[in-house]
């Protein structure tokens, strides 16, 4: 072990000297709001282009976006969305405040993703969507999904995901809408933003009519609506905007590095004794936090402190409790919207992953440090 502690940073930066000149040339012109065109189209049609879909419509962070992306497909009071039990409480509000119940399922054992065996079992009449999770940036398994699905809707919950591919594409070629989070410390960040990608002009326009006040129905193509927006106002700040669009510029180089770094991290965390999630069925991931597993939950313990002392930090598993288990549901607004289901896969791994801070580029050293102190 090294006498000096290890700082784990990264000096890769996502705001650059230029973007901040942007915004406040764009301060100065006062863009402090924008209700349509100009750098809003803009980053609507590359973002959606970068996620594979043809349409994106941006909204204030992506809790909105998997909200109006929910009421898209037409999910309200009475319905059920199919949800995995490895996941974040923002999934489940997004679904409670529709006045729809969150029927929860298990996750696949390799990349804790929302199980299709499950869906096939829970999927009903009354299931309006299958909202589907892509931890720390792994795909999930589209086509067993959308095979377990049937007709129901797919949304993706992307937001660890940008730049992510499933068989060769995507994941807005998969999903009938992928709604991504770009908000503070996401792989793509505007701080607080986030944007939905689908290639059905109908639920465009759907996305639109839920968050867009005032920018309908003026920028409508289809003849379903003649009147102004029926939902919160969920447009972005121009700021979120311009700040994003700088980071897809340079998203290539990020994803290279990042691949490096996280599969070498993932082979410090190898040769301690951890197993790294397999990135399965033909896809290549993306690293928002890198996530490992010890064999048994006594092993956990001293596998973290073997990490700490050769100078990787951890973090508290960020999904415990699981899903159902979590406080979202005694809200009295929300008594009776669970269906809860066991989980065993789910709760077997609960207990024994390990979650790294990942970096993209590390200072020089620091990697070559922890395995030396890890004895390799």
């Amino acid at each position: 072990m090294s006498d000096s502690p290890l700082r784990w940073v990264d000096t890769w930066e996502d705001v650059r000297d230029q973007d901040i000149a942007k915004v406040a040339k764009l301060l100065r012109a006062g863009g402090l709001s924008i209700v349509d065109g100009s750098i809003l189209d803009t980053f609507e049609e590359r973002f959606a282009s970068f996620a594979g879909g043809d349409y994106g419509v941006a909204f204030n962070n992506g809790t909105m976006a998997i909200h109006c992306a929910l009421r898209a497909v037409g999910v309200g009071p009475g319905d059920e969305v199919l949800v995995g039990n490895y996941g974040f409480h923002a999934m489940a509000a997004a679904v409670l405040t529709l006045g729809a119940r969150v029927v929860v399922c298990d996750c696949d054992p390799e990349a804790l993703t929302i199980s299709p065996v499950d869906i096939d079992c829970y999927r009903t009449e009354r299931t309006k969507a299958v909202l589907v999770h892509n931890p720390w940036g792994l795909p999930a398994d589209y086509r067993a999904i959308r095979e377990s699905a049937h007709d129901v809707p797919i949304i993706a919950d992307a937001s660890h995901a940008h730049g992510a591919r499933y068989q060769g594409k995507p994941l807005g070629a998969w999903a009938d809408l992928s709604a991504f989070s770009l908000g503070l410390t996401k792989l793509i960040s505007g701080g607080e933003l986030g944007c939905v990608v689908t290639d059905d002009i109908r639920y465009r326009d759907r996305l639109l009519i839920s968050g867009h006040v005032n920018r309908v129905p003026g920028v409508l193509e289809t003849d379903e609506w003649s009147h102004n927006a029926v939902g919160l106002k969920g447009r972005p700040h121009p700021v979120a905007l311009m700040l994003a669009l700088g980071q897809l510029d340079r998203f290539e180089k990020k994803r290279l590095l990042m691949r490096d770094t996280a599969q070498r991290i993932e082979g410090l965390l190898s040769s301690a004794g951890a197993t790294s999630l397999r990135t399965p069925w033909r896809s290549e991931r993306v690293w928002w936090r890198i996530v490992a597993h010890a064999t048994t939950a006594a092993q956990t313990e001293a596998l973290s402190k073997v990490l700490v002392e050769a100078g990787i930090p951890l973090e508290k598993n960020h999904y415990d409790p699981l899903l159902q288990d979590q406080p979202i549901f005694s809200w009295p607004d929300y008594q009776g919207l669970l269906q809860r289901h066991a989980t065993p896969v789910c709760e077997d791994l609960r207990s024994r992953l390990l979650t790294v801070p990942a970096l993209v580029s590390p200072p020089g050293g620091l990697l070559d440090q922890i395995e030396k102190n890890l004895g390799r």
